[in-house]
């Protein structure tokens, strides 16, 4: 046999042996899956530990200490829902919130909560019945105080950003204006109001109507009676306007010609209320408050009397000429 053939040859048995390796390898891996597939299809029983988180206490009260700090739960499932509880071994937490729960009080400052609720929501979070599920306490206890309590102002930090020509109609109105806030009594004696976050709304030509959430000063000491607040305004579009209107000398204690007799008045007013403008809610007189009429040459305006839905009010000119007549 020549050089070439024996090459060859060796090649040959190379790729074959090659094969039989990977064949015998799926084999392996494939005999594994299916003795996985099978262990993890049997039910299993398990205790495991679970450490109990508790939030959510009532606003007028605050959680001091856990009486039952842990739980032991006996689970029957099957293998696949077993090893995902298994793989969540550092993060076993039993969540309990308050406001979901019936609290129960047997003592002063002393509660508990049935955990036949908290069994069942175990149950449907793994995806198994309730009585495959079992925790080794009926009751889980803790320690809640109670909180002095006092009654504050909210004030709004929303900043507003209209658009041209449109602006408020009216106030801003916060609900509630008031909140209840509850804590130590030397903490909540130093607190007199208490502020939306901010926010800023840009391009306002509609109502505005915003939930906003108040600012804790203190989470972890303070609560409050409501986490957010509303916050509405009307909205509408202004145009400005300007209205000829006769000087009323009334207010004089001299008889006195005004030169010039008539001034414009200028205001801005919601497009809805312009056509019930009239000329007769306008006056406007000199002001005489510490002027002596007999050495001045000039007075200065005021509008005494315009409709309520007018603002920005300006008077061109705002001061006249006069002559005492005698």
């Amino acid at each position: 046999m020549n050089t070439n053939n024996r090459v060859q040859l060796l090649h040959k048995e190379g790729k074959k042996n090659k094969s039989k390796y990977f064949i015998f390898l799926f084999c392996v891996l494939l005999s594994a899956f299916f003795w996985l597939l099978i262990k993890l299809s049997g039910n299993y029983s398990e205790i495991y530990e679970f450490k109990v988180d508790i939030r959510n206490a009532p606003s007028d009260q605050r959680l001091t200490s856990l009486v039952d700090s842990s739980i032991k739960v006996s689970i029957d499932a099957n293998g696949f829902k077993m090893l995902k509880l298994n793989l969540m071994s550092s993060s076993r937490v039993l969540d309990v919130d308050l406001d979901n729960c019936d609290i129960n009080n047997y003592g002063k400052n002393q509660y508990y909560i049935n955990t036949t609720s908290l069994r069942d929501k175990m149950a449907d979070e793994i995806g198994i019945e309730s009585n495959e599920v079992e925790m080794s306490l009926q009751k889980l206890r803790f320690v809640m105080e109670k909180l002095t309590q006092k009654q504050i102002n909210v004030y709004n930090s929303t900043e507003l950003v209209f658009a041209p020509q449109y602006d408020l109609y009216g106030p801003i109105k916060i609900k509630p204006n008031t909140v209840t806030i509850y804590g130590p009594g030397n903490i909540i004696d130093t607190i007199d109001y208490i502020f939306t976050e901010y926010k800023r709304i840009d391009n306002i030509s509609t109502n505005v109507n915003e939930n906003i959430k108040l600012i804790n000063p203190d989470p972890n000491i303070i609560n409050i009676s409501t986490k957010t607040v509303n916050i509405s305004a009307d909205v509408e579009k202004y145009t400005e306007s300007s209205i000829e209107i006769p000087i009323d000398l009334s207010n004089s204690n001299f008889n006195l010609k005004a030169f010039p007799k008539t001034v414009k008045v200028f205001f801005t007013v919601a497009l809805k209320d312009f056509s019930e403008i009239r000329k007769t809610q306008f006056r406007v007189m000199p002001n005489f408050d510490g002027i002596d009429v007999l050495k001045a040459s000039k007075l200065q305006l005021k509008v005494t009397e315009y409709p309520e839905t007018v603002s920005a009010i300006r008077i061109q000119p705002s001061e006249i000429e006069f002559l005492i007549i005698k």
